[in-house]
């Protein structure tokens, strides 16, 4: 019997956070359900596209941020 798994299932599944038996079963439903493969590649193909996603802010918005809080009225009130 295949169990039914929800996109929370595929999802823990593309990270590893399944068991063992869950894998088994997992592999075994992605074998039978085209549209369930369909929704794991999904998955892998965005989890591949975040790994890539740029973790450091640019130089440009670093200055924006310091620029805003060095003309904030509470900085200007500490500065006095």
């Amino acid at each position: 019997m295949i169990q039914t798994f929800t996109h929370n299932d595929l999802i823990r599944y593309a990270y590893n956070e399944t068991t063992d038996e869950e894998n088994q079963q997992i592999e075994e439903a992605l074998t039978q359900e085209p549209e369930m493969l369909s929704y794991y590649l999904n998955v892998i193909d965005l989890q591949v596209s975040l790994s890539g996603a740029k973790l450091e802010p640019s130089d440009r918005s670093v200055q924006n941020i310091l620029s805003y809080s060095a003309n904030h009225p509470i900085s200007q009130m500490r500065r006095n």
